[in-house]
């Protein structure tokens, strides 16, 4: 047992300290790796911008789908009223629709997706509104194009699009199984004291389900900042662009990967970190939320137990 920390020590994290130490002192100290770094380090703002904007697209789709998701239509009755055979309808549409779309963005490629939004559907997009939806528009402000900086293939928008959508089917399995974990006796009690199922799932279930599921969500951010390196494909001017351009012009591979290995190591870095600070903070206070308790006080057959006292007399 006195040897037991030699065999325990984390000697791949000493390993990236002392490599990030000696990147960080070349940095300082060599005019090329500090040029390298200069350069590179304007691709950092656009790598952040588009993996938070991205993330926060891709959790506003996961949470849709996966609330849809996680409650299957019921199967049709004989008897019902024409309403709510339209509702029953609509859900089942709604929820193959969301199926369908969770299982093809996760059997595609994201550079695939990436492609195809920015030379297939943002042309076909940009086509349509320009010939057809803005003319009354284009006439009255005198603009004969819808602005290139919005519709062209290579901007930024195009990689948001892309990364939400792609990223969203695969949180949206996620929110999904979040849900599915918080036992039915939570819904029953809530529907009992009147309330609706969005009132159930916006102020019961949605906050348990996303302290059960932060960690993989947090995943998928760490994921997106190291994905977002495709923009590259598409011309965006993020650290992995930059790098290209720049080591074509110089021929110091080696040195400019070098840096932007480093760059993408200390982003991801700092990310988990800020994850797992979360995480504690939730763990902390992981006490059972005042409504809850309030509902499960309610479910019969789960009186509290009074303590046991012993009379010493």
């Amino acid at each position: 047992m006195r040897y037991a920390r030699l065999y325990t020590f984390p000697y791949w994290f000493l390993f990236l300290v002392i490599l990030g130490v000696l990147l960080a002192i070349s940095i300082l100290t060599n005019s090329v790796y500090s040029n390298i770094f200069g350069q590179l380090i304007e691709g950092v703002v656009m790598t952040l911008f588009v993996s938070a904007t991205s993330y926060a697209t891709a959790l506003f789709i996961a949470i849709i789908v996966g609330i849809i998701r996680s409650n299957p239509p019921d199967p049709p009755q004989s008897r019902q009223t024409l309403r709510r055979a339209v509702l029953r309808v609509l859900r089942i549409g709604l929820f193959n629709i969301c199926t369908v779309y969770v299982n093809v963005m996760r059997g595609i490629p994201i550079l695939i997706v990436l492609l195809v939004t920015a030379f297939i559907i943002v042309p076909a997009m940009r086509d349509v509104l320009n010939d057809a939806v803005l003319v009354g528009i284009r006439d009255v402000l005198g603009n004969s194009d819808i602005p290139d900086i919005i519709w062209r293939g290579s901007s930024p928008m195009t990689a948001i699009v892309a990364l939400g959508a792609t990223y969203g089917a695969y949180m949206s399995e996620t929110i999904r199984a979040g849900i599915q974990s918080i036992p039915k006796g939570q819904f029953e009690a809530a529907y009992s004291v009147g309330m609706t199922y969005w009132q159930t799932m916006r102020s019961i279930v949605l906050p348990q389900a996303f302290r059960n599921v932060l960690p993989p969500l947090g995943n998928d951010f760490v994921a997106m900042i190291k994905d977002s390196s495709l923009l590259a494909f598409l011309g965006i001017r993020d650290v992995t662009q930059i790098a290209k351009l720049s080591s074509g012009r110089s021929f110091r591979y080696v040195e400019t990967y070098a840096v932007t290995a480093y760059i993408y190591l200390t982003l991801v870095i700092l990310a988990s970190t800020l994850v797992n600070l979360l995480e504690d903070t939730i763990n902390i206070e992981r006490e059972t939320p005042r409504l809850v308790r309030r509902l499960q006080a309610l479910v019969p057959g789960k009186k509290k137990r009074e303590p046991i006292v012993e009379s010493f007399d």
